[in-house]
């Protein structure tokens, strides 16, 4: 998509789809503003005016619109809101701006000064009344602190300008806002300037220079300046009819020059404007891409997207990162990345699959899939006595930041029934939390079970809703102690999906889960070593749609136990990457095939960059040849 430009500056002609609208303000008798509506009488119905005629109901909407800005504005903690209540006769307070507190040596305190020079200022003016501050509360404003006063002592306190506190010199002086109808008035003057209907352009790039911004004070702090953006979208939202109407305005969005160095003070602009296709970030300060992690899976439809002039754009894998979180990207900092036809196709086939691949041995796997998921719908009790025992053990983790199918798409899926002891060792960092949620032992993971939401699996003759995958484990440790060398194991891997039974409503979720069997004395002489669940919101199966996958005859045999391979060679284990695990696996295959000692079959990967093709090729010539020595092969 070819990038449409931004100017900085529009006339007053350009500013299509901003429209005025004026209301009265109206406030109760303790001054605040009066949600009741304009001219109510008693009761709350709505009164007439002096022509006898029904007053509309636009000072109501007016009104509650005024507050939403305020609280935007201002923020829901009292401590740090501007005054704008008046109760009961009594007058508003004053507010009071003072400066020059970071020279002093108070700053060295641990909390840069701000509590003794506000203790200093009360002792300096003597209370009205005995045990009565004078200062009200207090916030930080960047280099300022702002105090709130009672009126009565205002020119006490300004009278302090110039005053020495602690080594440095005080300014003191009144601290001035906007009523909440200016600051609508000033905001929609903004936008007016910035949006251009025409190109569904909104440029909001070098804010902090902008003079009607300067001159309202949104960016003397951070944070001002993140409640401004709220602000600025109350404001946004009021202007259109409907809530679709206000995001489909807006296709091209510009941020650049802001300094931004992450975020999490424009975060809700992906709700405000989920379908933009062009969004420039240029010239601000995103180092990598936690900076913009928020914004991952978001902007479906984004075709254009510039971060020059940040770091992140000069990190390892910028690229393949940000065409993976927007797959219709056709232009990344001004360079093409996709053709019009490669998207068109990612959208049929989003992710290319290769087959499933499924090694069973005597049907051991496929007979525990299909008893599994009907037990843990029907009888949770029955199969975890089937299954686990004193050893094993359940975890399951929420992926939150999966993205959802596209029917799915506008659905809020709760989870207040798993979030509890959810195991996501991204974020959990303490020991003692990590090993809470790691169940061990049949009556843990039983209780933890009963626990959890009553479930409905799709039936396993339904191929598109599952994937399916098994393989062959060497060199299990064996509970029993009865082989040094260890057992055999299968690690199944499946897919899918399944319908969440809470009470009266039905969430659909897509899940991913991991076994680890082992042989067992029990009644299904197979145990759960290890499970492992992970809970998506529903993602669809479009992953596998590939073709019809049917449940694939039993393989012929195991592999035997490799007589020169440790405890636990091979498989999973704590410490061990998944990377040492795959080429674990492929030289016990290779020497499996060849009979070579397991030295010599890494060599021969490690020479044919892991690959098991070339490894073979390279094995069969060399023992035609008669090039191998004797001391390479395994001794049976």
């Amino acid at each position: 998509m070819a990038r449409t430009k931004v100017s900085q500056t529009r006339s007053s002609a350009s500013r299509g789809g901003i429209r005025k609208r004026t209301a009265a303000v109206r406030t109760d008798r303790d001054g605040d503003l009066d949600m009741a509506g304009p001219d109510r009488g008693r009761g709350g119905k709505r009164g007439r005016g002096r022509s006898g005629q029904p007053q509309a109901r636009d000072g109501l909407r007016s009104n509650l619109n005024q507050d939403r800005i305020r609280k935007a504005v201002e923020g829901g903690d009292a401590s740090t809101q501007a005054t704008f209540r008046q109760t009961g006769n009594k007058p508003q307070l004053e507010e009071i701006s003072i400066t020059g507190w970071k020279s002093s040596k108070a700053a060295s305190n641990a909390d840069g000064g701000v509590r003794s020079t506000v203790d200093w200022l009360e002792r300096k003016i003597p209370s009205t009344k005995p045990g009565r501050k004078n200062i009200i509360k207090h916030r930080v404003e960047g280099d300022e602190i702002i105090v709130s006063i009672r009126p009565e002592i205002l020119e006490k306190m300004l009278h302090l300008n110039k005053f020495t506190f602690a080594g440095a010199t005080l300014t003191v002086e009144k601290y001035d806002t906007p009523s909440t109808e200016d600051m609508k008035g000033r905001l929609k003057a903004f936008l007016g300037n910035r949006f251009i209907a025409s190109g569904k352009i909104l440029n909001l790039q070098g804010l902090a220079t902008d003079p009607i911004l300067r001159e309202i004070g949104l960016f003397r702090s951070p944070t001002t300046e993140s409640k401004f953006y709220q602000a600025l979208m109350k404001v946004w939202s009021l202007e259109f009819p409907t809530q679709l109407a206000s995001q489909e305005a807006v296709a091209n969005l510009s941020l650049a020059n802001n300094a931004l160095s992450n975020i999490q003070p424009i975060t809700t602009l992906s709700q405000n404007f989920p379908s933009l296709k062009a969004l420039d970030l240029s010239g601000n300060n995103f180092q990598d891409e936690k900076g913009l992690s928020g914004w991952r899976w978001k902007f479906r439809q984004l075709e254009f997207l510039d971060l020059s002039n940040n770091p992140i754009s000069s990190t390892p894998n910028f690229k393949e990162t940000m065409m993976k979180w927007y797959p219709k990207l056709k232009t990344l900092n001004n360079v093409q990345v996709r053709t019009d036809e490669e998207v068109a196709a990612q959208s049929r086939a989003p992710i290319p699959v290769q087959a499933p691949f499924f090694q069973d041995e005597g049907s051991i796997a496929e007979n525990f899939i299909r008893k599994f998921f009907l037990g843990f719908d029907s009888d949770r009790n029955a199969t975890i006595n089937a299954y686990y025992d004193s050893s094993s053990t359940f975890s399951y983790n929420i992926n939150t930041a999966a993205p959802r199918a596209a029917q799915d798409s506008a659905a809020t899926s709760g989870w207040d029934n798993w979030i509890k002891n959810s195991r996501n060792l991204k974020k959990i960092n303490h020991l003692a939390a990590r090993m809470n949620r790691m169940f061990v032992g049949a009556e843990n993971i039983r209780q933890m079970w009963n626990s959890m939401p009553k479930t409905q699996h799709p039936g396993i003759d339904q191929p598109t809703q599952w994937l399916f995958e098994c393989h062959l484990i060497p060199c299990l440790p064996d509970v029993t102690g009865q082989s040094s060398s260890g057992v055999g194991g299968l690690l199944i891997m499946i897919h899918g999906q399944f319908d969440e039974l809470a009470g009266t409503k039905v969430e659909t979720r897509s899940f991913d889960r991991t076994f680890i069997l082992g042989p067992s004395s029990g009644p299904e002489s197979v145990r759960v070593i290890s499970d492992m669940l992970t809970l998506r919101a529903y993602g669809g199966s479009s992953a596998w749609d590939a073709g019809v996958q049917m449940m694939p005859p039993p393989a012929a045999t195991a592999q035997p136990v490799h007589p020169e391979a440790p405890q636990g060679y091979g498989a999973p284990a704590p410490g061990k990457s998944d990377i040492q695990v795959q080429q674990e696996q492929l030289i016990l295959q290779l020497s499996f095939n060849t009979k070579l000692k397991l030295e010599f079959a890494q060599q021969a990967l490690v020479q044919h960059n892991w690959n098991m093709e070339g490894a073979l090729k390279a094995f069969e010539e060399s023992k035609a040849n008669n090039q191998i020595p004797a001391e390479a092969w395994v001794v049976v």
